[in-house]
């Protein structure tokens, strides 16, 4: 690989002059594109509990030279094992595995599942992204509950089967890379932050309930209006859509994961009836839920029984 790139000047200039602009430009597209970093696969998993999914998601296992992996853990107890070493599962944690280096997911019990992001991608050749990677170590990376839609997003755009979406979410991954490298914050050093991320905590835990403006404020204690002010300043959104977000991305992973029907969904989620869930599903993803699920089923969850 490295006498290839060490090649490349003297291989452009060739191919420049024998194949007109053309064809070149074409050549040195396909050429540049086997030398960038690839994301390879982006998995959600939603309430880790079933014993078969468990045994899948949770077995020790590595992967190949070149291909490293992110867990971005949003909820739920446990451990990670990453090489040797191990580490309690705090929300908003991210650990980076190397390539070849054994790690797995160990739960708690199923009192609190975990909910997690992980995604796998591919460095060979790709010296800018390995070069943003050297200073990682096993150890995990707080960088606190505010991104996890932009792993949905990665996701969305990584399956959307638009070939300028995927490359607008590999561009989006190598930035955050940048920012991770750059001393990406948590967000929850001040005190404000932390009733943000005390608000991400009680609605994340109440996905499957009914939740509302007030008595998210009452238990943080603080007023309406200056916590709308504090969420909408660190978030971007109001506190009742990112709530409703939250919604549709349990029905994602329910959607790509099990074997739920649409109707049980709408249910388990607390929608008045499976019309509105549709409906809001489809404002939310651009798809309808059957739409998402044949899109975006993950297979190997229903190979592991």
């Amino acid at each position: 690989m490295k006498r290839i790139l060490s090649a490349l000047p003297s291989l452009i200039i060739t191919a420049w002059s024998e194949l007109g602009m053309a064809r070149f430009d074409f050549l040195y597209l396909l050429l540049i594109s086997s030398f960038v970093m690839r994301l390879d696969d982006i998995v959600f998993v939603y309430h880790l509990e079933d014993e078969g999914l468990i045994s899948w998601h949770g077995r020790l296992h590595s992967h190949p030279p070149g291909k490293y992996e992110f867990h971005y853990f949003i909820s739920g107890e446990g451990a990670f094992r990453n090489g040797n070493a191990r580490f309690g599962l705090n929300p908003g944690d991210l650990f980076l595995t190397r390539p070849e280096l054994a790690h797995q997911i160990i739960p708690a019990g199923k009192r609190r599942p975990i909910t997690y992001y992980a995604l796998l991608f591919d460095t060979e050749g790709d010296s800018e992204t390995e070069a943003l990677l050297e200073g990682g170590t096993e150890s995990p990376r707080h960088i606190g509950m505010s991104h996890r839609f932009f792993f949905a997003d990665l996701l969305e755009k990584h399956f959307s089967g638009v070939d300028r979406l995927a490359t607008a979410a590999r561009h989006q991954f190598t930035a955050f890379l940048y920012s991770l490298e750059g001393g990406l914050p948590s967000g929850s050093s001040s005190a404000d932050n932390v009733h943000v991320e005390k608000a991400l905590a009680i609605m994340h835990g109440s996905i499957e309930k009914a939740c509302d403006l007030a008595a998210i404020c009452s238990r943080l204690g603080i007023g309406r209006e200056h916590f709308v002010r504090l969420f909408g300043e660190r978030m971007g959104l109001p506190p009742m859509k990112y709530y409703g977000r939250l919604k549709i991305e349990a029905a994602r992973a329910m959607l790509a994961s099990t074997n739920l029907r649409i109707g049980e969904i709408s249910d388990k989620l607390g929608f008045d009836n499976q019309f509105n869930f549709s409906r809001a599903f489809k404002r939310e993803s651009g798809l309808s839920p059957s739409g998402y699920r044949a899109r975006c089923l993950q297979k190997e969850d229903f190979r592991i029984h």
